[in-house]
């Protein structure tokens, strides 16, 4: 059979010693964190000699491997490849009732940690007792959605698409074939997406044979490569006359292989346990507010540049820095090329990359600030309105201007309930004491020009996240025309 797969860029398993803790550990591909080994010496030396041993045992783990290992433990499985993710499916996040009607948002997976975070505000999910649905508008495997149940969780879907977009074409085909052979053993009921997830590390003892589409081109196909030993000395004028569509069937009802679109795929071995139900999903936010891809070299020059990367959260200190030039063992910060993964602002993660490179990574320490001042405005739970803000503003603005904004962020108030005019009159009204006022609110046409020309007296603005109201009487626009000022980080 066919087993023209991609080499596994991570082993499943692997041992590894972290960098400035100096500990052993044991890490597994897939899951989150790691387990303290009980070889552990204390030692950085011992513990670097039991690491190699091991993963000697283990088939060979490279140290590329044991660092990507330790950054997919420690960061995160998806920011393990340096290279964009290839989207998986689409999807369409609402709350029930007449607000989520015009709050739904689309969300494409796989995305970063500030990527769901930023629908699910979109959304106005604004705590975890919000309910919301999920609904998959399109999806790269036509014949995935059919086996997820309604109440699917948005985080562990998310991370079933990390895992997809990582697989080889080759293994997206003994995937299908595993959810095909589910489907069929269960009258094709719904999948858990745990049991999905752990699908897409069970495929060491897949085969497929693309040549074979019915049971009579299976039956062929083992004949002739030698898989039915009986036949082995049947003369050739017999061979003809064979019923290789009997073979193919009891081939195929015995190791219990399934037909797919691509051909016959047969797995011999029971799924993996490498991922437990729920260990996707967060218990906190991300410890960063941007997060970088470190790498080394800017000269196009093959004995200078390599491969090594690390990640860097920010906000971060000189010391934090210096260690990630260390780790892919550049010279200096000047030596290396930053980019932005994720940011608490995911509308400014592709701008912040693009005045890194553009200025040679002068704007670090405005990056770095930014994300010091968005960590200030997250334990405020001023995040959203910053965001507001940035959308509201009627120009595409600039890193500087955008932390120019998130100092300014307390001037304004986000009406996170409220997603059309009608509803910000009502939210108004409702604060006041006035004859008929159940009248005046069942009267939608009205409510909406009285709102319309409410936002514009008080300054109110229509966002994604809710409407925007300045405190003091200013806009956006003028915010960003102020008098440049001395600001400090708080």
């Amino acid at each position: 059979m066919n087993s023209n797969r991609k080499n596994i860029a991570l082993p499943r398993k692997c041992f590894a010693v972290l960098p400035y803790e100096d500990r052993l550990v044991i890490i597994t591909q897939g899951k989150p964190g790691y387990t303290r080994s009980p070889l552990d010496h204390g030692d950085k030396h011992q513990n670097r000699i039991i690491a190699d041993e091991k993963n000697t045992e283990l088939g060979g783990v490279t140290p590329e491997q044991e660092k990507a290992m330790i950054k997919g433990a420690i960061f995160g499985w998806e920011f393990v490849s340096p290279s964009a993710q290839e989207s998986i499916m689409e999807l369409e996040i609402s709350r029930p009732g007449a607000l989520g009607a015009n709050t739904a948002t689309m969300l494409t997976l796989p995305a970063t940690p500030y990527e769901i975070l930023d629908a699910l505000d979109k959304a106005r999910v604004t705590d975890e007792r919000v309910i919301y649905s999920i609904e998959i508008t399109d999806c790269k495997l036509d014949y995935l959605p059919q086996f997820f149940i309604p109440s699917t969780n948005l985080y562990e879907l998310n991370h079933l698409c990390h895992r997809l977009a990582s697989l080889s074409d080759w293994e997206m085909d003994c995937f299908e074939g595993m959810v095909m052979k589910d489907a069929v053993q269960t009258s094709y009921e719904p999948i858990p997406v745990e049991r999905l997830i752990n699908m897409t590390a069970s495929m060491e003892y897949c085969q497929i044979a693309y040549e074979a589409h019915d049971d009579a081109s299976l039956g062929k196909f083992y004949a002739e490569n030698g898989f039915v030993p009986q036949l082995d000395n049947v003369p050739d004028n017999i061979y003809a006359w064979l019923d290789f569509e009997k073979i193919g069937k009891e081939m195929r009802e015995g190791e219990g292989g399934v037909f797919t679109p691509h051909g016959y795929v047969v797995q011999n071995d029971i799924i993996a346990r490498l991922y437990q139900s729920s260990e996707a999903v967060p218990t906190e936010k991300p410890d960063y507010t941007v997060l970088l891809r470190v790498t080394k070299g800017r000269f196009n020059d093959p004995e200078y540049d390599d491969d090594l990367s690390t990640l860097l959260k920010l906000p971060a200190s000189d010391q934090e820095l210096l260690n990630a030039v260390k780790e892919v063992e550049a010279v200096s910060p000047e030596d290396c090329v930053f980019t932005a993964v994720d940011c608490a602002i995911p509308e400014l993660t592709e701008k912040i990359t693009d005045e890194l490179e553009a200025t040679n990574n002068d704007c670090y320490g405005l990056v770095n600030e930014l994300a010091g001042q968005l960590r200030h405005l997250d334990q405020e739970s001023g995040v959203p309105v910053c965001k507001a803000m940035i959308e509201a503003a009627t120009m595409d603005i600039s890193l500087e201007e955008a932390l120019d904004l998130a100092y300014q962020a307390d001037e304004f108030s986000l009406l996170r309930e409220a997603s059309t005019p009608s509803d910000y009159a009502k939210a108004k009204l409702g604060k006041c004491d006035i004859p008929l006022r159940e009248e005046l609110l069942t009267i939608d046409g009205a409510l909406h020009d009285y709102g319309e020309k409410l936002m514009a007296h008080n300054i109110a603005s229509g966002t994604d996240y809710g409407i925007l109201v300045s405190r003091g009487g200013q806009t956006v626009e003028q915010c960003l025309n102020r008098p440049a000022q001395n600001m400090e980080m708080r």
